[in-house]
Order: C-alpha cells, then sequence, then structure tokens
C-alpha cells in the first residue's frame, strides 16, 4: 500500500465588499482581525432599482441592468407581501421583511440575496447567467502586519483596480466591482493507492506513526498563503495576474519550502456561498459556489489532478487494474 498525503487549503469564511468600503474602519478591522489574506477581484453588471410595489398577496420589485448596446434587461423578482424595498440612496436599500421594518441592505448584497440558489451546494442546477454571478479579474494576497502588506492598503493602492476600472469607462458599460476576500485553513490529507492484484497487506501501526510524523511538518503560515493564491490563480487564470498561471506547483521561491516536507500533493477548495454568489473566469466558465482542484507536488509533469498523478505512479499505468481509496 502506497500512502499518499497532501496539504488541503480551503476557505473557511468569506466576506464581500467594494473598494471604496475600505473608507469604513469597521470593515478594515473585521478583515484584518479575520484574517481575510487572500483577495479576488471581481466585475459583473451592475443591477438598477425600478420599483417595488405589493400585487395582492406578494410584492413585485423590478430591477434591471443595461446590455452592452445600454438596452434595459429586466430582472423581476416576487416575494411574500410582507417584503417591500422602501427606498434605495447612496447604494443602501431601505426594505420591510418578516423581521423587522426599515432594514438597511447593500445593494449589492441584496442582488445575491434574491437570486442565491439556498438548496444548491454547488451552484450547478442553472447553468444560465445569474446577475449575481461575479467574474474573477485579479487574485492577490495581502500578509503581513506593517501598513502597506494590510489588504486595506493593498487594494487602495491596486493598480489592477484602477485598470478594471478604466476599462469599464472605456467600453461605457454599467459594471462594477466587488471583492472577495477569504480566510484560510489548511489541514492534511491522507490517501491510500492499491493494485488490486498485488499482495496488499494491511498497514502496521509503525506505518501510521510514520504518516504521522510526515503529516505533522508544516510550512510558514505565509507560504501556506502563497500556496493557496497560486492554486487559485492556476486554476481560475485571471485576466490580470501573470505570476503563478503556468509555473503553480513547479518548485518556486515564494512557496520552495513545500516541496522540502513529505507532502505528494495540495488541494485547494473555495466556497463562496457565504457571500451568496457564484465566481467564474473567463478560463473557467462554469459559474459555482464551490470550485476544488488538486495538485501533485511529487512529479515534473504537467498533471492537474490527484487521480492523474496516482495512475502515474503505478507501477505499469494501467487504469484498469488500479483501484484509487480515500
Amino acid at each position: 500500500m502506497d500512502w499518499k498525503i497532501g496539504l488541503n487549503f480551503y476557505a473557511t469564511k468569506a466576506i464581500l465588499f467594494t473598494p471604496n468600503d475600505l473608507d469604513n474602519e469597521e470593515l478594515k478591522k473585521e478583515i484584518e482581525n479575520d484574517k481575510y489574506h487572500i483577495y479576488l477581484i471581481c466585475k459583473r453588471k451592475k443591477i438598477f432599482f425600478e420599483t417595488s410595489y405589493i400585487d395582492g398577496d406578494y410584492t413585485k420589485t423590478i430591477l434591471y441592468w443595461l446590455d452592452d448596446k445600454h438596452n434595459k434587461q429586466y430582472f423581476p423578482y416576487i416575494s411574500p407581501s410582507v417584503f417591500k424595498i422602501n427606498s434605495f440612496n447612496d447604494g443602501i436599500y431601505n426594505i420591510d421583511n418578516n423581521v423587522s421594518k426599515n432594514a438597511l441592505i447593500r445593494d449589492y448584497d441584496l442582488i445575491n440575496l434574491f437570486t442565491f440558489l439556498d438548496k444548491d451546494f454547488f451552484g450547478t442546477s442553472i447553468g444560465e447567467p445569474l446577475p449575481s454571478d461575479l467574474e474573477v479579474m485579479y487574485i492577490g494576497q495581502a500578509f503581513g502586519r506593517t501598513e502597506t502588506k494590510k489588504i486595506d492598503y493593498r487594494l487602495e493602492n491596486h493598480d489592477k483596480i484602477q485598470k478594471i476600472a478604466i476599462d469599464i469607462l472605456n467600453k461605457g458599460s454599467n459594471e462594477e466591482v466587488l471583492v472577495i476576500g477569504i480566510k484560510i485553513e489548511v489541514k492534511d490529507l491522507a490517501t491510500s493507492f492499491v493494485t488490486i492484484n498485488s499482495n496488499t497487506k494491511a498497514p502496521t501501526v509503525e506505518d501510521l506513526l510514520e504518516l504521522q510524523k510526515k503529516a505533522t511538518m508544516r510550512i510558514p503560515e505565509a507560504q501556506e498563503i502563497t500556496v493557496f493564491e497560486a492554486s487559485l490563480i492556476r486554476y481560475f487564470q485571471p485576466k490580470l495576474n501573470t505570476e503563478y498561471k503556468k509555473s503553480f506547483p513547479s518548485p518556486h521561491i515564494s512557496y520552495e519550502e513545500i516541496f522540502n516536507t513529505e507532502f505528494d500533493y495540495s488541494a485547494m477548495e473555495i466556497n463562496t456561498r457565504p457571500v451568496l454568489a457564484r465566481i467564474f473566469s473567463e478560463f473557467r466558465p462554469e459559474r459555482k459556489y464551490h470550485h476544488t482542484q488538486h495538485y501533485p507536488l511529487k512529479t515534473k509533469s504537467d498533471k492537474e489532478t490527484l487521480f492523474e498523478f496516482l495512475i502515474e505512479i503505478s507501477d505499469d499505468g494501467d487504469t484498469s487494474k488500479n483501484k484509487v481509496s480515500e
């Protein structure tokens, strides 16, 4: 039995905001205290509010966006009559619902709430675009306690945001820039590779202790963040990123220590259900809440999945004779 161990990088929290929201000190403190070190700069069509009125037992809310020819494309939303939009001012809706009166909610959060697929974990039950879908344009990180490494400084001075904004203005389109902040955690995984016709023996206590010893090896937090960032960039291939698109997961000076451990692969998982919006990119057009990928660390080939990697290192490479178990 050939044990393979890997590091699993996954998002434990996500937060959605606009670059202008960073003027809010409470938001900046939340980002720093909760360690949202990864950020995804995204864009989508801006949704405009037209009217909201009660019709019998229901409330009809009419929203719209502008297509490339600046024609209105309507997005009607029907809800129980307990919900009503009272007013809209400076990006904030004043609403009544079954919980409270005159509640305040950001415009982008309300759109996400309207279109959230609450019973669909992956977000694939609807293939066509939703108004809340976000296209990933750039992925970066902000790690460190110095002023220039904090996420608010990085974003307030980010040339990538400026490029996106200029592109939006040049095209004359009505789009908005939103940022998803991600907090990550790292755990180890163990996977066994078994050849069916081999004389496979059950693992001994010594085998398990050796596996545990290997799994205790860790890389610095800064490199964990960089590996997760690089994994996301390799996966989404955002337009404005240049580094890591093709180089990850080959050895790289910014995350070289992971190749000195005993881990055979790394796994990336991101879930944007907490912000109620699916994400995609031009390279990854499928719009989903949940994206995941495995990357081998012990091979020089350009395989993209763990299973291809395991097949490659088998005795004869014949997939008809092999079985993968976890």
